[in-house]
């Protein structure tokens, strides 16, 4: 018997909300796609920048009101404009780990003293960022020509990026997020008929655990998902997911990278530990999910009507897995 199944007739209900949904053209114009400037720093600082985004829970500027890929997306942009040598592999390939943590303590610390600094794993993301700068220099490529190369062939970056210590997941999560930077930068374009692999991180599994499009049929992973237990595995709840998420895209007639706009937004704030469906509020303000989408009256999320946790107490226990990865 199988772990977990796609629950098809919920992702499709799920697809015709998002099928209504309006676009602010807004969100594809922030900075850190927008920023002015040369275009080979601009494709490093999304190379680097994806590569070490994982498990940024404690990522945190209170006083500017950052926290996690947001605080990431403002640290590099001060890198890029400030610092932009971090960003060339050349400079890195002379570099050690324990030289490298202090010089990216400051870009993710309040104060800019490296004591201050709430990126964590910092001896995990340096070595991983290292081995970036490495992946680059077997190629003798920046990464903007790393880029280039793929003439926009998603495959490339699949088959490409595998051999990258930092973007190994076989899920490739990194990657296909990686891509979808490039394509809201209008760095690389990706023609629609190619099979995109859909970003799954874990504010995404959350949202499709508690609305129901993805069913938990095994009691004990069910119980350690709601109790938040750490698992051992996490690959067969991600599969679940990303085959919910590939059915609800094509359903609601949306790019497979258009998903992260909706589920990872919504994740973060009406839908986290605080629940805007019981607390009528979001986790966040503003909502990420208003940043992205036209919502007129947000007192309700916009799955209310369909999402099971919104009905059922079982259903809102529903938690990430909780597992160590760089995967995600």
């Amino acid at each position: 018997m199988e772990a977990l199944a796609v629950n098809q007739e919920k992702s499709i209900e799920i697809a015709h909300v998002l099928a209504q949904l309006n676009f602010k053209k807004s969100f594809l114009q922030r900075p850190f796609l927008s920023l002015d400037i040369d275009t080979k720093t601009k494709a490093a600082m999304y190379y680097y920048a994806v590569g070490i985004c994982h498990q940024t829970y404690r990522l945190a500027h209170p006083r500017l009101n950052l926290y996690g890929w947001d605080y990431l997306e403002h640290g590099f942009m001060e890198m890029a404009q400030h610092q932009p040598e971090l960003l060339d592999a050349h400079y890195l390939k002379e570099l050690t780990v324990n030289e490298l943590i202090p010089l990216l303590q400051v870009f993710f610390s309040p104060t800019g003293h490296t004591k201050d600094c709430s990126l964590d794993s910092l001896e995990e993301r340096a070595d991983l960022y290292l081995a970036m700068a490495h992946h680059l220099q077997l190629g003798n490529q920046s990464a903007l020509e790393y880029f280039q190369a793929s003439n926009g062939e998603a495959d490339y970056f699949y088959q490409n990026l595998a051999s990258c210590r930092a973007y190994v997941d076989p899920l490739q999560k990194k990657t296909s997020f990686l891509m979808k930077l490039l394509a809201d930068a209008q760095m690389v374009h990706f023609s629609k008929d190619q099979e995109i692999i859909p970003i799954m991180d874990y504010h995404m599994q959350r949202v499709l655990l508690r609305t129901g499009a993805v069913e938990v049929l095994d009691e004990t992973l069910k119980a350690a998902l709601q109790s938040r237990e750490t698992v051992q595995e996490d690959r067969e709840i991600r599969e679940a997911c990303i085959k919910s998420m590939q059915l609800i895209a094509k359903s609601a007639g949306l790019s497979v990278f258009k998903m992260n706009d909706i589920f990872y937004t919504l994740g973060r704030s009406c839908c986290n530990e605080k629940m805007l469906c019981t607390h009528h509020n979001c986790e966040k303000s503003p909502c990420t999910l208003t940043l992205a989408v036209e919502i007129e009256d947000h007192s309700r999320c916009i799955f209310q009507e369909l999402c099971k946790g919104a009905q059922q107490k079982d259903y809102r226990k529903f938690w990430q897995p909780q597992i160590k990865t760089h995967f995600y």
